[in-house]
């Protein structure tokens, strides 16, 4: 069971924690918190890789859960006061209340749940560390080192105001390095200045991209995030970067976008060198599925209302489980401005949510 005081005095706790991904301390620190609250029949491990760290804890040791409600407890960087969560009527306002910790105390109860009725079926919280910056060393590892494969995976990181998800766009991030030689500004010639053919590759990839970012669509999007290069105004540059941002559809594939952004490269000559960053898979999920439809019905009924299915155009932890054809439920409850100075999450909404899940998971039994 999760009543109301116990959920806002745990997220309070959890959103006291400045968990940036990489903070191996501050992200333990939390977990340590996360573990005090489980019931003590859990069983639990804690994998650390790199300078991330993930947690399971489930009530079978078991790498392919019936279900499993995967989670993250990094956040974005923020203002000092934002790490002290504030309750303003039905908002809950603080970094990473709704970017997602309000979900650490629902998995919690929900698990603990499972274990005090002896569930015959099988539930894992997983909690990892370092999805802000694409999950390399998080979910990444649980899939392709670990070999962690549910039947269901929950993942409430999109469907923002109740909505669920039934696909997302992969992600295809490339950097683009650019070296040149020296020179004082007013002799340009002795030099070979390494922003040039950065500034002509961005002018082929906004005439074909340009006109495509203009409206919401379900097309492969570009952006340029990062144009970097040259220290003084009076020098020719000598080593720049590039970097972009790819958001493609189940129709794309990572290694043609690549190849048109070689291809682009190789017509401005040779002083570029291309690699990819930042990668994930897009996801889908049929929404007839029998478990997507008893999961949308469960919610429809703790929420009051219909529940709308729609894409989402944002990454998340579930990309690096697109190649195990595993059902993703993705949705979350309503609130905003995530990664903004009044980041909330509705506390009535939450309360609501997690009697959808529970009704879900204690439905199938």
């Amino acid at each position: 069971m999760l009543d109301k005081q116990t959920f806002i005095d745990r997220l309070t706790q959890l959103v006291g924690r400045k968990t940036l991904p990489g903070d191996l301390v501050e992200n333990a620190r939390a977990l340590d918190l996360v573990i005090g609250w489980i019931d003590k029949k859990a069983i639990i491990k804690r994998v650390q890789n790199g300078k991330a760290e993930i947690l399971i804890a489930g009530n079978a040791d078991n790498l392919s859960p019936d279900f499993a409600f995967m989670v993250h407890m990094d956040i974005v960087a923020g203002k000092p006061e934002q790490f002290k969560m504030v309750v303003d009527g039905d908002r809950l306002i603080g970094r990473g209340t709704s970017d997602m910790k309000f979900s650490v105390p629902m998995g919690i109860a929900l698990l603990n749940e499972i274990i005090s009725t002896n569930s015959k079926q099988s539930f894992a919280l997983v909690i990892t560390t370092d999805e802000e910056i694409g999950g390399p060393e998080g979910a990444k590892y649980l899939v392709e080192v670990m070999k962690y494969s549910p039947k269901v995976l929950i993942v409430p990181d999109g469907g923002d105001n109740l909505i669920f998800v039934d696909k997302a766009k992969g992600v295809c991030q490339i950097n683009i390095h650019s070296t040149g030689s020296p020179a004082h500004a007013s002799r340009p010639w002795l030099g070979k200045n390494a922003l040039e053919p950065l500034v002509l590759i961005a002018a082929k990839l906004i005439e074909e991209f340009g006109t495509i970012n203009k409206k919401e669509s379900w097309l492969t999007t570009m952006n340029i995030g990062v144009i970097q290069g040259g220290i003084s105004t009076n020098q020719v540059c000598p080593e720049a970067v590039m970097k972009l941002d790819f958001r493609f559809p189940e129709t794309e594939r990572i290694e043609r976008i690549l190849e048109k952004v070689r291809k682009l490269s190789r017509e401005v000559g040779n002083e570029v060198t291309v690699e990819l960053s930042s990668t994930g898979q897009p996801t889908f999920t049929d929404k007839n599925l029998p478990v997507v439809k008893k999961f949308i019905k469960a919610l429809e009924g703790a929420a009051g209302r219909k529940i709308e299915v729609r894409p989402t155009y944002g990454a998340s932890d579930a990309r690096w489980f697109a190649n195990l054809d595993v059902p993703v439920l993705m949705i979350k409850p309503i609130g905003g401005g995530i990664h903004s100075d009044t980041e909330w999450v509705s506390l009535s909404s939450c309360l609501k949510f997690y009697d959808g899940l529970k009704n879900f998971l204690f439905g199938l039994q």
